[in-house]
């Protein structure tokens, strides 16, 4: 049994390493090698458990859904608690998914792996978990009228999707601004009442 608990330990320090390796350098420039050493293990080891870069690239996108996921369905939850309409979600999942993507390498990573794996391909955005619900809620806040006449719930959407991507991108800069996770407040100043 401690074989296996240590070898699930070395997995997901593997893992964790990949997603920072991939945030920071992109798939193209992200090597088995750099991320064993990221890692602190062997390549060998780093292959016992993930053959390719590819296989690699596949277990971090899917952990990234699976953070991102929980994430939206939290900020979802903590909404029925001051209210729950759907601006209610739509303004806390925003909130949340830019402390995510300004905090955590892996959500970070399986974005700009989508982006560099399926750049062409319109259905890897309709694919995203997080923003399908960020379009779902845009929607589900027109049809409660709860948006000012006129606004189109793709646009709202759209809009929170090139904020988010803009953080996540942001965080790669080399020299970001010290009070980055303080910013957010700035960035999406907006509370429920504002947009009705």
């Amino acid at each position: 049994m401690a074989i296996q608990q240590r070898a699930e330990r070395t997995r997901q320090e593997i893992l964790s390493a990949a997603a920072r390796v991939f945030d920071r350098w992109g798939y193209e420039r992200a090597s088995l090698a750099r991320i064993a050493g990221d890692a602190r293990v062997t390549t060998g080891a780093l292959v016992f458990h993930f053959a390719t870069k590819a296989d690699l690239a596949v277990a971090v996108r899917a952990r990234a859904r699976a953070v991102t996921g929980i994430t939206v369905e939290s900020a979802c939850l903590s909404a029925e608690g001051v209210g729950g309409t759907a601006v209610d979600k739509l303004v806390i999942t925003t909130h949340a998914l830019i402390r995510l993507f300004e905090t955590d390498p892996v959500a970070r990573a399986g974005e700009r792996l989508a982006r560099e794996l399926q750049p062409t391909d319109p259905a890897s955005s309709r694919d995203c978990p997080w923003r399908r619900e960020v379009s779902r809620l845009a929607r589900y806040a027109v049809a409660e009228k709860a948006l000012r006449p006129g606004v189109d719930a793709t646009v709202v959407a759209t809009l929170i999707g090139y904020v988010v991507t803009g953080v996540e991108l942001e965080m790669r800069c080399p020299c970001p601004p010290a009070d980055a996770l303080g910013r957010q407040a700035q960035l999406v100043p907006l509370e429920p009442e504002e947009l009705r």
